[in-house]
């Protein structure tokens, strides 16, 4: 038995092991809402002592002890720009077999942008040669950015992922992929599936590693030789290097499914305790007669850019709940036109405060993960309008809850908005079902940044963890499948088939020549 001292003792090694280590984030997407976990976490790194260089693009507004972000932040009019040239808009709604076409040129864009930037350049030349404990990696197929870990020592990776997983992060590190009843995340299914949805949902998933196999893993060859040189690992080597996967999800906001060891849902790790409201926000939710409305379709797309007659059928459904207050992010200087009373607009607002409010009764939702994560964390029910990526999954679970309503954008009429209103409003079922989950996602053992710090620790402790690693990864597609052992089998069946009839066919031929030579 270990005595109180030696546990004190041992417990003390352990931390002094993971304290100061030094660590590379690397974060590279331009969108602010998927951020926020990654920089949640990578700050309660440096609080704990570790030495942080994170490349992103949201830098501190101001500067954190053992923490230096590496600026990336002119990617948002880098892409800003990719899109209008290429006619692509997160304003409009996008197929999800698109989204997988698409999504080699989206990998494509940002890797090939930031490791032309001076910044990337800078900071190869200046750790080349130098030794880091440790990789927080973005796990979005941003595989070229890895070559950074052959020049400070091919340290444990570590994946973090701000959406629920891609088939194709299901592969990088082991985990199974069952279409039969695993909806690929950029559809609206639930977990128990049609013979159509699961077709569909194979069929997505093909899709999916044939673009994989086809256009991004080579591009990512042709990114490591360019910017690294002669690389010892390939892109697909490199995704498969990863030590630990965490994953900024858990069951309120998907579903059951078989993980290894090697993946750990943390939970929402940007969910932090609200700041108060600006005191004049706080009175007019206050004297809300019977709660508040909060439209906000969150960082990508835009409420100014709702079509004018799209936005008269919500101004109109607002005005026949007056006594509801209606709380629109709103992002110009302009006035909404026609205007209700009920309804007040603000360029940004303070969305986790607002939710947090007692009197917020309803959030009209773009459902991306995050905003989908801090309305089940507060109990506040979600009339959702997805557009593209995760969101339709994430509404398709929302409804499969029964914790909110799903309304198509192309189908936006004063009549639709008006008939989900009333339901989500007078229906006290959807705000029960959305406690339910917010029970679900508030009752763990530690909050999900620790949970994200201990186990980084123990990758670090446990000299990037081997023993979590499955043996699949030592097993080529037809051995993991038994492919080789059911042919065998088949074999051995149609072997032994063969030769009982071998057999048969000479005991028929003695019998019938005995029987004629007794004739």
């Amino acid at each position: 038995m270990v005595s109180p001292v030696s546990a004190f003792l041992l417990a003390a090694s352990t931390l002094n092991i993971c304290n100061g280590a030094n660590i590379l984030g690397i974060f590279p997407t331009a969108s602010f809402s998927h951020q926020q976990p990654l920089l949640a976490v990578s700050r309660a790194l440096a609080a704990r002592g570790h030495n942080l260089t994170v490349i992103n693009t949201n830098p501190n507004k101001t500067p954190l002890k053992n923490y230096r972000d590496i600026d990336l932040g002119f990617m948002y009019k880098e892409w800003d720009a990719l899109k209008k040239a290429h006619g692509l808009s997160l304003q409009e709604r996008i197929s999800p077999f698109k989204i997988v076409s698409d999504f080699k040129n989206f990998v494509d864009f940002f890797c090939q942008k930031v490791l032309d930037s001076h910044q990337i350049q800078d900071l190869i030349k200046e750790v080349n040669g130098t030794t880091f404990d440790l990789i927080l990696y973005e796990s979005l197929s941003y595989s070229s950015l890895l070559g950074l870990s052959e020049l400070v020592g091919n340290p444990p990776i570590v994946g973090l992922m701000t959406l629920h997983p891609f088939t194709i992060n299901d592969l990088y590190v082991g985990n199974p992929e069952i279409p039969s009843y695993i909806p690929s995340v950029v559809l609206p299914y639930e977990h128990r599936m049609t013979f159509f949805q699961r077709m569909t949902n194979f069929a997505l998933n093909v899709y999916f590693h044939y673009q994989r196999i086809r256009y991004i893993e080579p591009l990512q060859e042709v990114f490591l030789k360019r910017y690294f040189g002669d690389v010892k690992h390939t892109a697909y080597e490199l995704e498969r290097n990863i030590s630990l996967m965490l994953i900024s999800g858990d069951l309120a906001t998907s579903y059951p499914k078989p993980v290894h060891p090697n993946t750990i849902y943390i939970g929402p790790a940007h969910i932090e305790k609200p700041p108060p409201l600006p005191q004049d926000l706080q009175k007019w939710m206050d004297e809300s007669e019977d709660g508040v409305i909060y439209f906000s379709l969150g960082s990508n797309m835009k409420g100014t850019s709702v079509p004018a007659e799209k936005r008269a059928a919500f101004i109109k459904a607002f005005s026949q709940f007056p006594t509801f207050r209606v709380l629109w992010k709103w992002e110009s200087d302009e006035k909404l036109p026609g205007q209700p009373d009920n309804v007040l607009v603000k360029k940004w607002l303070p969305q986790q405060s607002i939710l947090a409010h007692p009197k917020t009764r309803l959030f009209i939702s773009q459902v991306g993960l995050q905003s989908f994560q801090e309305a089940t964390t507060y109990g506040v029910p979600i009339l959702g309008i997805p557009m593209f990526g995760d969101q339709d999954w994430n509404g398709g679970k929302l409804v499969q809850a029964g914790a909110g309503r799903v309304m198509e954008f192309y189908d936006i009429a004063y009549d639709i908005v008006y008939d989900n209103l009333k339901e989500l409003l007078t229906n006290k079922s959807y705000k029960a079902n959305m406690m339910t989950l917010s029970k679900i996602t508030n009752d763990k053992p530690m909050p999900a940044v620790e949970t994200a710090v201990w186990w980084i620790e123990y990758v670090i402790r446990h000299q990037g963890a081997p023993h979590l690693r499955p043996a699949c990864f030592d097993l080529t597609w037809y051995q993991y499948y038994s492919l080789d052992v059911i042919a065998f089998i088949l074999a051995v069946i149609l072997a032994a088939i063969t030769v009982a009839i071998y057999a048969l066919k000479i005991v028929v031929r003695n019998f019938t020549g005995a029987k004629l030579k007794t004739h």
